[in-house]
């Protein structure tokens, strides 16, 4: 009687193979040994930690795609939903207005800065908006233009320049004590004063409480 050297199962007589695991029989007499069957290879660990990090091999890269999508909608619900950003407001300066009014600071005084402007177009202001007029020009003003008439008699002294034409005058009040500074001036010069305010009264223009600048 022979057996299997494989699995010890008993060998049918002229058997070339085991019944039991089908090892092949070398001879048919027992204890005849059958040729050892190689086991199945082992996993090479290099290419099994090769294969998972394929793309799609445990998760993999497959996350990318979904990332860039989150991103992308992101993006384009901030450039839907964000405020549009208002530009600053700009000051027009090709006006003659805008032009002859500029900040001004007497020299060593820490005093408000006071407003330049053309004896003309401070007359124009107050006679198309009075109101307006008042509220920009309120305080300190410096005024420029051409005497049009000379110091006027009276305990406060007095001069006129030419308004918003050579027929309209602005009225020049000065403080008392004032006139011999006034007498060198003549008409027709151009001088330049520094006011305490103005107003307008009856359709004529005001100032007051002003010095030579």
């Amino acid at each position: 009687m022979a057996f299997c050297s494989q699995c010890g199962a008993e060998l049918a007589r002229d058997a070339r193979f085991c019944g039991q695991c089908g090892a092949a029989v070398s001879g048919t007499t027992a204890g005849v040994t059958a040729d050892p069957v190689a086991p199945p290879p082992r996993p090479n660990p290099v290419e099994t930690q090769s294969f998972a990090s394929q793309p799609g091999a445990r998760g993999g890269r497959g996350w990318l795609l979904p990332v860039l999508l989150v991103i992308a909608v992101l993006s384009i619900a901030y450039l839907l939903l964000a405020p549009a950003r208002t530009p600053a407001p700009t000051t027009r300066t090709d006006t003659p207005e805008a032009q002859a009014t500029i900040a001004a600071t007497e020299p060593g005084s820490d005093a408000a800065p006071t407003r330049t402007v053309s004896a003309a177009s401070l007359d124009s202001s107050f006679v198309s908006d009075p109101q307006g007029a008042a509220a920009r020009y309120a305080g300190p003003v410096r005024v420029s233009g051409t005497i049009a008439t000379m110091v006027q008699p009276g305990p406060t002294p007095s001069l006129s320049m030419e308004g918003r034409t050579r027929f309209n005058y602005v009225i020049v009040n000065f403080p008392a004590g004032y006139r011999e500074r006034l007498a060198p001036l003549a008409k027709g010069q151009v001088i330049t004063v520094a006011c305490g305010g103005v107003r307008a009264l009856g359709g004529t223009t005001i100032l007051s409480d002003c010095r030579l600048d």
